[in-house]
């Protein structure tokens, strides 16, 4: 309701500044709370029941607020207020006039007094011109003196304290300091707002000068699209220094241009992009420029449908110091993994001469049982040791590296190890062994452990791709049309569009940000529940009128209502927070994979003990297989990270949640493209009556 009041004045007044918006709300709310003070004086006047009859007076209040009323709506809010001049008539009527006073005229110089005196505050507030508010304290002062003529007072005129049958201040001084205390605060009001003025354009400039002095090159892109409104080409607006420095370009061959004309000269076929820029959702792409042999990064911002906003950072040293780490790596690499658990030195002859025993505790080697004893005397098989001394002759004579792997028995159980013999000097070798048997077995257990990790990096990586675009999409919205209010290119049809689009990407992330405040509670287990009376009908029209509404523009989904028990006063003992959220994530979920059809929500009574709520779709239905999945924590049908619907898959979690605190179970039945039918049955506490029977 408030939404479309706000855009019929938008759209009747033609402003979209949000301080235009409340004041022209405010007066009318003003005029109308006038109108409906002066039928109601007049009908009790009417019909007999006021203690105080003054009927010209109440015709007064009525043309004066009517006629404000019509030229509020039919000639401008500057005709309006300047109505409002003629309030002293209303007193005169009331407490001035011989003929039709209310109170002795003597006593009511008062009661004119506080009549006018609340105007400085209407003029304070809906007034633009300090002349308004000298020219209504002139006229406010001409009627006080006219009513102290007319009560025979003028000896008082000059008196500070006035006594009549009370004693109070002079009333023109009293008029004169509300005056006073008036336009002080419009001055102050008035080089606040300058403020305000200068620091926006400060904030402007310093947003053009950042744009100017950054780092990092920046391109600004209009989508222009056909009569049809399809995208046909891209269109370069502006770009920064840094840019044109950085490809070499000035923006006097930028400015204004087809891509279609200047990207083939400028990126040389590097990236294609159109593709990137009209037809991709990422945010984030790279690509090497050959004419200028860089890397470069790039990050895109949609400000709007048509506006895109492109960071260019030049990764060239980045990319070349990546290239040096991974040479310097496979050269650690070839150290790194001649570096076992254990570490033995052994002359040419194979005789130990040395070792350090980092790990393999099942091996009970003590020093006197190795050193200075052979390769053939420490438990090697003939064969083994054979090849062992063959490996050192060969490591001493070719300066190579030889690899053996050999199982040893350990305790009852066998052990497999890995040795490598690399020449130390010309005299002996450098022997490490490893224990591998934890990963022979862990090589046994891999194929299976692969196929979850695979699946928990999806959901994770999926969650936090899709939670980063969900929050930064209205945020960007809201940010750029923001800015893009304030613009004077943009006409105020355009500006309404704009701030329809910021209220409905501020809704979207609010709906955000209490999932994840949901998920916080239920992670946190600070969730209770807070039964009360809950009107279930009054609900259930509820959520009907607010989704028929945000559909409006979807012309091929309609929302079917469905309540087995139609008194509007039927009610139910349960939490009604919970409830309602439960009912508006379900018919949510419903909308969002409904392309076309229906979603028909409601409940029935079951056994007069239990109510079943349910919420039917005609969407894409879900497969056998996935339905026992839906109701997992970041779960989605499609968890790429690119996807055909939008969200974060905690919807179905946190009511599933819901639903058991309220003592439930949320069931789903579903056919792939035949629809789904959530439902969920809660226990069916009456409310208590008030009445009672007493015998």
């Amino acid at each position: 309701m408030l939404k479309a009041i706000t855009k019929s004045i938008i759209s009747r007044y033609n402003t979209d500044a949000k301080n235009d918006i409340l004041k022209i709300i405010g007066i009318h709310v003003f005029i109308i709370l006038g109108l409906l003070a002066g039928l109601v004086m007049f009908t009790l006047d009417m019909i007999g029941f006021s203690t105080s009859e003054c009927l010209p007076g109440d015709v007064t209040i009525l043309i004066l607020f009517g006629v404000a009323f019509y030229g509020l709506r039919h000639i401008n809010l500057t005709w309006a207020i300047n109505i409002f001049f003629l309030i002293p008539i209303i007193p005169y009527f009331f407490f001035i006039s011989n003929s039709f006073a209310i109170i002795p005229t003597h006593q009511s110089v008062s009661n004119t007094l506080w009549t006018l005196i609340p105007f400085f505050l209407f003029f304070l507030i809906f007034s633009d011109k300090k002349r308004d508010l000298l020219l209504f304290f002139g006229i406010s002062f001409l009627t006080l003196i006219l009513h102290t003529f007319q009560a025979g007072l003028t000896d008082l005129l000059f008196r500070y304290q006035w006594e009549t049958d009370t004693v109070y201040t002079n009333p023109l001084i009293t008029l004169s300091g509300y005056f006073l205390i008036s336009l002080l605060l419009s001055w102050r009001f008035q080089n606040t707002i300058n403020e305000l003025i200068e620091q926006n354009e400060n904030t402007e400039k310093t947003i053009n000068q950042t744009i100017r002095n950054l780092p990092q090159g920046m391109m600004y892109l209009e989508i222009v699209k056909d009569e049809f409104g399809t995208p046909s080409h891209l269109e370069v607006r502006r770009t920064n220094l840094a840019f044109e420095r950085m490809f070499k370009i000035t923006s006097r061959e930028l400015k204004d241009q087809a891509a279609d004309d200047v990207f083939p000269k400028l990126f040389r076929g590097s990236f294609d992009w159109n593709k990137e820029y009209l037809h991709s959702k990422k945010t984030h792409f790279s690509f090497y420029l050959e004419r200028l042999d860089k890397y470069f990064e790039v990050d895109t911002f949609k400000i709007s449908n048509s506006q895109i906003i492109s960071l260019f950072v030049d990764t060239t040293s980045k990319e070349r110091r990546i290239n040096e780490l991974e040479e310097n790596k496979l050269r650690y690499q070839v150290l790194l993994e001649a570096i076992p658990d254990l570490f033995f030195i052994i002359d040419k002859d194979g005789v130990y001469v040395d070792f350090v025993f980092k790990a393999s505790e099942a091996l009970k080697i003590k020093p006197d049982d190795i050193i200075g004893n052979s390769i053939f005397e420490v438990g090697f098989s003939e064969k083994m040791s054979s090849k062992i001394f063959q490996c050192i002759q060969q490591c001493i004579e070719f300066d190579s590296i030889e690899t053996i792997e050999y199982a040893l028995e350990v305790e009852g159980s066998s052990a497999m190890f890995e040795m490598r013999i690399a020449r130390l000097n010309d005299h002996s070798v450098v022997s490490l062994a490893r224990d591998i048997t934890s990963r022979k077995m862990a090589e046994l257990k891999m194929e299976e452990a692969k196929n979850k990790a695979e699946d928990a990096d999806r959901l994770k990586t999926a969650f936090l791709a899709n939670i980063s675009h969900e929050i930064r999409t209205p945020m960007n919205a809201i940010i750029g049309f923001s800015k893009m209010l304030g613009s004077p290119e943009f006409d105020d049809d355009e500006k309404s569009k704009f701030v329809e689009i910021i209220l409905t990407n501020g809704r979207l992330l609010m709906a955000l940000i209490n999932d994840m405040i949901s998920l916080s509670k239920i992670e946190s287990n600070t969730l209770t529940v807070k039964k009360s009376s809950c009107r279930v009908n009054d609900m259930m029209v509820s959520l009907y009128k607010e989704f028929t509404y945000d559909l409006e523009d979807k012309k091929n989904i309609k929302i079917k209502l469905s309540c087995e028990n139609p008194n509007p006063k039927f009610a139910i003992t349960t939490d009604s927070i919970l409830l309602q959220a439960i009912l508006q994530k379900l018919i949510d979920n419903g909308i969002k994979f409904t392309e076309q059809g229906e979603v028909e929500f409601g409940y029935r009574i079951l056994e007069s003990s239990h109510l079943v709520f349910f919420v039917k779709d005609t969407g894409i239905g879900i497969s056998e297989k996935d339905q026992t999945r839906i109701f997992e924590r970041f779960h989605q049908l499609d968890n790429r990270t690119i996807r055909a619907y939008e969200g974060t898959g905690l919807g179905l979690s946190i009511a599933q949640h819901y639903v058991r605190l309220l003592g439930g179970e949320l069931l789903v039945k579903s056919k792939l493209g035949a629809g789904s039918t959530f439902s969920f049955t809660i226990p069916y506490v009456r409310e208590e009556s008030p009445l009672k029977i007493v015998r």
